[in-house]
């Protein structure tokens, strides 16, 4: 594994996704729209990390 900072921005963006999950569940957002949201959520971050593993 490189040192790049990668694992550090994946820490980074696992916080900041489970605090957002954190208050949608304490603003009383129904389970679909959570689970919605949070494939919604995957897939940007699957995108973002480009998806594709250098050799």
């Amino acid at each position: 594994m490189s040192n790049d900072g990668r694992g550090v921005h994946d820490l980074i963006v696992f916080l900041a996704v489970l605090a957002t999950g954190t208050v949608l569940v304490a603003l009383g957002v129904s389970p679909q729209s959570l689970a919605a949201i949070a494939i919604a959520l995957s897939g940007l971050y699957a995108a973002w990390r480009g998806g594709r593993r250098e050799p």
